[in-house]
């Protein structure tokens, strides 16, 4: 399994939630939400909060402190500090504002608190427990459709497991 793997199935995953509404799901209709799209730091920072403050993330997650968010600047990439539990979002590129990204620097939070994964240069940080940790996200915010899409999106890309 490789990260380029768990972005790949990611992107795919996004671009279905940036449409949101009804998806032929092999053969059945199911219902997808759209993505929100943040335009500043105090947005996403007000999103981080409330998604952290729900009991279902609460209860799963209980050692998961609170995240501080911050715009990146220089490199075009979202990440993930965990030595002072920030996320970091180049707002600039629009990509980046998305709500798929922002659940997928949490689940990172949530996984490095849980003492599931350790360092972003390790081969777990975005192995099983990364994807359970997403996939449970995304079934807490974006409901059980998103979630499923989300799983399988992972699977096709030859991801087993989480």
């Amino acid at each position: 399994m490789s990260a380029s793997a768990v972005y790949g199935a990611e992107h795919q995953w996004s671009a279905v939630l940036d449409r949101g509404g009804l998806v032929n799901f092999f053969g059945s209709e199911i219902y997808v939400p759209l993505q929100k799209r943040f335009a500043d730091i105090p947005s996403v920072q007000r999103y981080v909060d409330a998604v952290l403050a729900l009991g279902p993330i609460r209860e799963a997650f209980p050692k998961a402190g609170p995240v501080h968010v911050r715009e990146r600047r220089g490199q075009g990439k979202a990440h993930y500090e965990p030595s002072t539990a920030t996320v970091a979002l180049p707002l600039k590129d629009r990509a980046f504002g998305r709500e798929s990204t922002v659940l997928h620097e949490l689940a990172h939070h949530l996984s490095v608190s849980e003492g599931l994964t350790t360092t972003p240069n390790g081969t777990r940080w975005h192995g099983a427990e990364f994807r359970d940790a997403m996939l449970f996200l995304v079934s807490v915010v974006l409901g059980e459709a998103a979630a499923l899409l989300l799983r399988a999106g992972y699977h096709s890309s030859g991801i087993r497991g989480g």
